[in-house]
């Protein structure tokens, strides 16, 4: 006959430890990681310069300004939205400080906050459109996306904005441990939005957004401006983002490229992160790890010398894997 414990704390010292290895390994998130380290065990066999420490470093650096947004894209997306103009706002927020240092002689505090202003206005009108108009949130920030991109190159006839002040590059070139300022930054985000998501009024108000929208209405919460905030606050760490690659790149700093196709990594990262398509679910952690999964397999691929052209396949691939697999969870909850 098998005990039956009110209390997980009166169960044996053996089966609480079984109880929680079962919990952690039934996490999205620690599939990710073995799946990382099998990964990186694959690619050190093609070639051991993976595991070289300016591997790691180059790794930890390309991933953190994708990582940064996705500390916007994952509160968003468990609030049941998605924000495709992401990349193109990098682009902008780039080239407009750029415009404004250079050409309006504006001090670069100033023209910072000129453009973190106009990605909140980017952010607001994903918003308006989305949550006053109806519009599905994929069609609003992919014409956004098209808007943005477009308004970049129209700012710089589609040349990068030099030679900007030298003070431009200050933040860029703070290497801490040897890796950067955004990430330091991305991994701070993370922690935040971690805790955002579990202890805060505010996560209870994404989750049941996303989860159930009619249901959190009763409740008394303000679907509309939950989803406006998320969008906004999207936008912003995209408009960072761009400044922050601009301050790493004094040679070509206000370049109108920057972000081109990173909405892509940012969305297969968070989403294999284990954040749901449907919304409702979803951990800052996962889509940090997700979005670090990601380029890790972009850096493996060149380095355990493959055709370097099957980057964006893969990232294709795995979009529609991840996407599968949400949809089988989904599926799986309902029933």
């Amino acid at each position: 006959m098998e005990l039956i414990y009110e209390d997980q704390a009166e169960l044996p010292w053996s089966k609480r430890v079984s109880s929680s290895l079962r919990s952690i390994l039934g996490r999205q998130e620690t599939g990710i990681i073995l799946l990382c380290i099998v990964l990186v065990t694959f690619f050190y066999s093609r070639n051991p310069a993976m595991l070289a420490p300016l591997t790691i470093v180059s790794v930890l650096r390309t991933m953190a300004f994708p990582a940064l947004i996705g500390m916007g894209m994952v509160q968003l997306m468990i609030a049941g939205e998605i924000d495709l103009s992401t990349g193109a706002m990098m682009g902008l927020g780039a080239v407009f400080a750029a415009k404004l240092i250079r050409d309006a002689g504006l001090p670069i505090p100033v023209a910072v906050a000129c453009s973190l202003v106009a990605a909140v206005l980017v952010g607001l009108t994903n918003a308006f459109f989305t949550v006053k108009v109806g519009v599905p949130s994929v069609i609003t920030t992919i014409g956004t996306l098209f808007i943005v991109r477009g308004l970049a190159y129209s700012f710089t006839n589609g040349t990068p904005i030099y030679p900007l002040p030298e003070e431009v590059a200050i933040i860029g070139s703070w290497r801490p441990l040897g890796t950067s300022f955004t990430f330091f930054l991305a991994l701070g985000m993370m922690i935040v939005v971690q805790l955002l998501l579990n202890q805060t009024r505010w996560g209870s108000a994404l989750f049941a957004t996303g989860g159930n929208k009619l249901a959190a209405q009763v409740s008394g919460i303000n679907t509309n401006r939950v989803k406006t905030i998320c969008f906004v606050v999207t936008s912003v760490l995209a408009g960072m983002a761009g400044m922050l690659t601009m301050s790493q790149l004094p040679l070509t700093p206000g370049d109108p490229i920057i972000g081109r196709n990173l909405e892509l990594q940012i969305l297969v990262g968070v989403i294999i992160g284990g954040v749901s398509f449907f919304g409702g679910r979803g951990s800052a952690v996962g889509a940090f790890i997700g979005v670090f999964f990601i380029q890790l397999v972009r850096s493996g691929l060149v380095i355990g010398r493959f055709d370097s052209f099957l980057q964006v396949p893969v990232l294709g691939f795995l979009l529609i894997l991840a996407a599968i697999i949400d949809v089988l969870r989904n599926r799986r909850e309902e029933s």
